[in-house]
């Protein structure tokens, strides 16, 4: 697994609305309207990174949920993380607007 270059991570970026770098990890937050919304979601997030092999952080907060992720392994940002993002930003614009 290679690290994503500054410019290969500002390109992706260009695709993914409200992700954004933050301490080197791929960062965003969504608001849903209520608890179990998140939980699905949640849920539905793990079950992909399951599938990759490729697990985020997340942060649940009632109706706010919080992705981070990063590849620790190389240290940075990987195609793994902008897979993940991608699911998680399609899959939120498809079940939740």
């Amino acid at each position: 697994m290679e690290k994503l270059t500054i410019s290969e991570i500002e390109t992706s970026l260009l695709t993914l609305e409200g992700w954004s770098v933050n301490n080197g990890e791929l960062c965003n937050s969504y608001k849903l309207k209520s608890f179990m919304e998140v939980m699905s979601f949640a849920n539905l997030v793990a079950d992909k990174a399951e599938q990759i092999k490729h697990h985020p952080k997340i942060i649940i907060d009632y109706n706010n949920i919080d992705f981070q992720l990063v590849t620790h392994d190389i240290g940075g940002l990987s195609k793994l993380d902008i897979q993940l993002a991608k699911f998680i930003h399609e899959t939120f614009n498809e079940l939740f607007i």
